[in-house]
């Protein structure tokens, strides 16, 4: 579904297209990945809107020479829980770059609430996406047992005070062999309600 754009702004038809164009992609090339676009993507990342200019969000780039690390943190943790630790490797190597990303609440501050922190790195993690979307790069936010396991926390060093997890994002260039499935119809008037003056 395509919104109202004003053709002469390009600005917004340029934000409008990076919105349509993200998408989450599983499968990708063996291309390596330019690292002025991620830098670029991370420095948009950083704008996101936190409370009390808290900036709680951490990313931590791993590049395709250092994925041997995800790898073997994954399998790691697949061992632990019980999972099949040869799908948990190849979920590691899924794509040419990940980034873990985490939150570092600053709950020392009495005013900074938990859950505001966590939605300034959700906010954070969007415009990540979208850069690399704007850029030309695709991803996918994974979430769950394995990107939010010990050992990759530990591979991280993720040690600051309340920090945790949130996900590991896959970065690369889209396999265009595997399609992606078109996006759901958008019922707007389910999701979206007007409260009236009346």
């Amino acid at each position: 579904m395509n919104f109202p754009v004003n053709p002469s702004d390009q600005t917004a038809a340029a934000f409008q297209a990076a919105v349509h164009r993200r998408r989450s992609v599983y499968a990708y090339l063996d291309r390596s990945v330019p690292d002025e676009l991620l830098l670029r993507a991370l420095g948009d990342a950083m704008l996101a809107p936190n409370h009390h200019r808290t900036r709680p969000w951490r990313f931590f780039v791993i590049p395709q020479a250092a994925q041997y690390k995800l790898i073997a943190a994954y399998e790691a943790a697949a061992r632990r829980l019980g999972r099949d630790v040869s799908r948990a490797a190849q979920r590691a190597k899924d794509a040419p770059v990940n980034v873990v990303v985490a939150c570092a609440p600053m709950l020392d501050n009495p005013r900074v609430l938990a859950k505001e922190e966590a939605f300034a790195t959700a906010a954070a993690v969007q415009n990540f996406l979208l850069s690399l979307a704007d850029s030309g790069l695709d991803s996918l936010l994974t979430t769950g047992d394995l990107a939010e396991s010990t050992e990759v926390a530990t591979l991280v060093g993720l040690d600051e005070p309340n920090s945790y997890l949130m996900g590991v994002i896959n970065v690369g260039y889209r396999n265009p062999e595997r399609p992606i499935a078109p996006r759901a119809p958008l019922h707007m008037e389910q999701l979206v309600h007007w409260i009236s003056e009346n």
